[in-house]
């Protein structure tokens, strides 16, 4: 069983050995579906955003940060294209 001092607040105590396996796996499932690598060059297409060619630098969940032109714009990763 899971000790918690008394005088510590509870989001220092340990994460029990099944919820930390439980993080991890739904971790993995969430960012293991995005077929592009950090570094990949990829053109977005958003009619809000619009379109920007750059170089993959942040992949979290199923969004891609593009940096282009000393920017970077969010995708989701189903509007990200190789270039032709």
């Amino acid at each position: 069983m899971l000790r918690i001092p008394a005088g510590a607040p509870a989001d220092r105590s340990r994460n029990g050995r099944l919820s930390g396996l439980l993080n991890q796996t739904l971790h993995r499932a969430r960012t293991g579906a995005v077929p592009y690598k950090l570094g990949d060059v990829l053109v977005g297409d958003d009619p809000f955003s619009g379109r920007h060619e750059g170089t993959v630098v942040v992949k979290h969940g199923h969004w891609i940060g593009l940096r282009s032109n000393g920017r970077t714009y969010f995708y989701d990763y189903r509007q990200l294209r190789r270039p032709d």
